[in-house]
């Protein structure tokens, strides 16, 4: 199974699960979704790509981050730090978008966290909405609109700001900046053949990412990833210890495109 097949696979687990749980009038919390999110990865990772990731198992990690790397034949690396967040089914607002704590607003630590790594921050947004009700832009020329490509969605942190604002919350003012997850993975629209520039060209051309950013967008590729992710590929785990000095990170998921044929 493809990368983006995989993505697609999960968004329409992530989607029906909550339509799920919405019918029962329960809400399922991010860090629930995120673990089975990861555990469909692995499991159905199998095959043409390889795929690890690494959990770290803490008692309360509030708006623990999880970063993605991206690799392919070349060797080339392409990082992204991350944060999810689902979609409260009652009230139809990502009530924790804008969460702060002591250290200052999330948003902030995430983009810092992220510039200080020289990885690209985004959001991936856990949603579940009536069709009758809302509408999102599709921009995907490789598969049919459907709405469960937005089960798992990304969204830029600019656009977090810009609703921080005004502490915008609501699925209606959130839903037309949605991108399907699957296109970070198999949209070589906007240029490259390898998974890291693919994804980094994607990134750029739909706006996830700062003009600044943009400007200077291939300093994001890195001939090696960081010592914790080679310590994950190498299996060097010990008793699921992985030497990260840095209390917000909790998962770090690798996704290696064997080939791009």
């Amino acid at each position: 199974m493809e990368l983006d097949e995989i993505a697609i696979k999960n968004s329409s687990w992530t989607w029906n699960k909550l339509r799920e749980a919405r019918a029962l009038d329960f809400q399922v919390g991010e860090e629930s979704l995120t673990d089975f999110v990861v555990l469909n990865i692995k499991k159905w990772g199998v095959g043409k790509i390889s795929i690890d990731t690494f959990t770290r198992h803490a008692e309360s990690l509030n708006g623990a981050d999880w970063e993605w790397w991206f690799s392919g034949p070349s060797g080339k690396w392409l990082g992204m730090r991350v944060q999810a967040k689902v979609l409260n089914l009652a009230s139809e607002k990502y009530e924790h978008l804008h969460h702060k704590n002591k250290h200052g607003s999330q948003v902030d630590l995430l983009i810092k966290d992220a510039s200080k790594n020289k990885l690209i921050p985004l959001y991936c947004m856990y949603t579940n909405w009536d069709p009758k009700k809302y509408k999102a832009n599709w921009n995907c020329q490789s598969y049919k609109p459907t709405v469960r490509h937005y089960g798992t969605a990304i969204l830029s942190p600019q656009e977090v700001k810009k609703l921080q604002s005004n502490n915008e919350t609501r699925l209606s003012s959130v839903i037309k900046s949605l991108k399907p997850m699957h296109c970070i993975f198999c949209c070589s629209g906007f240029g490259g053949k390898e998974l890291p520039e693919r994804a980094l060209s994607w990134l750029a051309g739909m706006d996830l990412i700062s003009e600044m950013e943009t400007n200077s967008a291939e300093e994001y590729l890195r001939d090696y990833p960081p010592y914790y992710v080679n310590q994950l590929l190498e299996g060097e785990l010990e008793n699921d210890f992985i030497d990260l000095h840095d209390e917000r990170l909790k998962r770090v998921t690798v996704f290696k495109e064997l080939n791009c044929e």
